[in-house]
Order: structure tokens, then sequence, then C-alpha cells
């Protein structure tokens, strides 16, 4: 009972802040121009001319919130608003399976609640917050059927799967992490499948579910007259963009950068009246990311030494979710770590669970405290709320802030 409270008031304060102020700024900021306009396309049932370099999930969840509030900020943003709060939702529930102890689930989804990046995502039509709960939602599946032994789960798991992928491709990764986990815990012997057919279900819940659900979002496609060979021509063309994209931005940054939080994105910027300044700074909590650099190395410690299943998948999680970018070549954004953030969070709400035991409860909630304070410091350039220019300077803690 206490656990289910402690999760009801985490749910509604990370749905209180997300919603609060949803519709400021009242105009389309940053890709708001590309998504929001080709949700109302996909509303119109006009040709898709607005936003063609990704598979259309998002949009079409776009697309259902503007259906249901109206053609305006609010409507643009109400489907991340609770992608936003199912992200803290299904992370919670994840550290239940991986960890299983209470006090890191709630201090994971906290910090997820309190997290800049997470809280500006699901405040804006963008597709990752989308994707990063897509696939939080496979992983935490996957675990549910490890733990339970009912195939239901895994194919829960592949449509979370097919999900990702029909809003980005990056959203492969499950169909990559889960394979080589499997793989580890029956080649060590220390999992195999309560019947035979387990492996059907395994082979059938991520194959052909994952692309029965991406080929179904592309039906809108279809209802405007195209054919098959349009669709492969369109595939062709997202590779084709992704993989030749040459252009910059003065918000692009390094991969290896994105942990240290070295390069963050105004999404929204302008001085409202003299000596005050008002925007939308995608940034990380510090409290968060950088702590979570030690946890991480501590879990990966964790998984080498002790060869503990839960460290094991926390890193191979977080590696396929991260490493790859280093691979890419094309401008990349602080915005593309979100997918990794649900295993920076379990890595350091293990670490703190492990402090607690050690300890005493003292220090962890000091820990969450600060990730708080952060927050609560720093809202005003989360949520465009108008800031006394000396203020500002002040939270500029490096120049590359600017």
């Amino acid at each position: 009972m206490r656990t289910f409270l402690l999760l009801s008031i985490l749910l509604i304060f990370a749905g209180a802040l997300r919603v609060a102020r949803l519709e400021f700024p009242s105009r389309m900021i940053f890709d708001e121009i590309y998504y929001a306009k080709a949700a109302n396309q996909y509303l119109a049932r006009q040709e898709i001319t607005e936003e063609i370099t990704h598979p259309p999930l998002s949009k079409l969840l776009i697309a259902l919130g503007i259906r249901l509030f109206g053609d305006r900020a609010f409507g643009w943003r109400i489907m991340s608003a609770l992608a936003g709060v199912l992200l803290v939702l299904v992370t919670y529930l994840l550290i239940s399976e991986v960890v299983q102890v209470p006090f890191a689930a709630v201090a994971g989804g906290m910090l997820l609640a309190v997290d800049g990046l997470a809280f500006v995502e699901s405040r804006i039509a963008k597709p990752d917050i989308f994707l990063a709960l897509f696939l939080a939602t496979s992983y935490w599946a996957f675990w549910r059927y490890l733990r339970r032994g009912r195939p239901g789960w895994l194919y829960l798991s592949g449509l979370a799967a097919g999900a990702a992928v029909a809003t980005k491709w990056t959203g492969l990764a499950p169909l990559g992490t889960i394979p080589i986990y499997l793989a580890y815990l029956v080649g060590q012997g220390r999992w195999s499948p309560p019947h035979r057919r387990h492996w059907l279900h395994f082979i059938a819940a991520y194959t052909v579910v994952p692309a029965a659900v991406y080929l179904a979002t592309w039906i809108p496609y279809f209802l405007l007259g195209h054919s098959a060979k349009d669709l492969a021509e369109f595939h062709q063309f997202m590779f084709r963009f992704h993989a030749g994209l040459t252009a910059t931005h003065p918000y692009q940054s390094h991969w290896w950068s994105w942990p240290l939080l070295l390069r963050p994105i105004w999404y929204e910027f302008e001085e409202v009246q003299k000596g005050f300044y008002r925007g939308v700074l995608a940034i990380g909590n510090p409290v968060l990311w950088w702590f979570s650099l030690a946890a991480l190395v501590y879990v990966g410690w964790e998984a080498v030494r002790r060869r503990d299943p839960g460290s094991i998948f926390i890193a191979i999680g977080f590696l396929v979710s991260y490493v790859p970018y280093a691979f890419i070549g094309r401008a990349l954004f602080l915005y593309h770590m979100l997918p990794a953030l649900p295993f920076m969070a379990m890595a350091t709400a293990a670490v703190l669970a492990r402090l607690r035991g050690h300890l005493g409860a003292l220090i962890p909630l000091v820990y969450l405290a600060v990730a708080v304070a952060w927050f609560v410091a720093y809202y005003p350039v989360l949520a465009a709320l108008p800031i006394a220019v000396a203020r500002f300077y002040r939270l500029m803690w490096f120049g590359t802030w600017l």
C-alpha cells in the first residue's frame, strides 16, 4: 500500500509538472515546425511534405492530440506530455523488475521526473519522448516475461519495439539488446524457457509483431493512394537522407559530450523585456547525469565481477542505446541520449539502494533532494518563464550552455 501511494504521488507530481503551462510558448518551437505541421497534414488527409525523414507514428500521435484539443500549442504537445508521464511510470516498473528494491524504483522514477531533458522533451511536439517510452516499455515487458514466464509479455515487448521503430529507426535497439542478453542468460545456464514452444513465441514476438506494427503505421500513407513501390522508394529516401546529411547546426554536439552536458539545446530564446529573458533549454539534470557516470562504472564492475544479471542488463542496455552514435557522421544532438536515460536512472537508483542498505537513508535522500533543488532552480529556463538577466547568467555554468 505504501509503495502504491508513493507511486501515485510520483505520477501526479510528474503529470502536474508536464501539463502546467504546456501551452507556452504559444508558437511552434524548434522541430515542432515540422512535426506539428505534418500531423495537421495527416488530419487533413493531405500528402505529407513537412516531415518525411522519419516513420509516421510520432506524427500520428501528435495528430491525435490536435484532433482532441485543437490546432494549438496544448494540442500539439499533450501527447508528448502523456508519454513523458508514462515514461516515469515505465522506468519505475522496469527498475522494480531489474533491481527489485522498492526504494530504487521510487528513486529512479523521481530522477526521471525532475530530469531537465526528459521534462522538456515531454513538452514539445517531437518524436524522441515517444521513442524513449516505447523502448523502455519493450524492456519492461521482456523482464516481466523473464520473471513470470508468460508469452503474452513477449508479444507486448515486441509490440512496443515495433512502435519504437515506427517512431525512429534507432528504435531497433531492443531487437539487438534483448537477444544478446537472452543469449547470455541461456549460455550461462541462468535461464531456460518454461517450454520449448516459447522459442517460437520469442521469434514471432520480435520479428512478426514488430514488422506488423511498423507496417500498420503506414496505413494512412496507403490511404492516400500510394503503392508498395512508393513505400520502398520512401524508405530509400529516408536512408539516403540520414546517410548523406551534411548540414550543421549551432547546437549540434559530439556523442561523447552528452553525459557531460557540454552542449545543451536552446529550443526557444528571446528577450521579453529589458532585463528579462525567456527560453526553453533542453538539458539534463547534472545531479543525475554526472553521478550516473560513476554509477554505470559501478554497475559495469558488478556485471564483470559478480556476473549479476541485472547489472549486465543495465550495462548492455545503456551501451546499445548510446555507443552506436559514435559511428554516425551526421549532426547529432543531446536529445539523442534520451533513450539511454532510463538506464542511467536505473544504475543510479541501484547505487542509491546499495548506499541505503549500507549507510542508511540519509545520503540517498540528500542526493534526491539536491536533484529536486536543481530542477526547481532551473525550472524557469526549462518551462519558458521570464527570468532576470542576472539570475539567468548565474544558471549558465559553462559558456557552451549559451
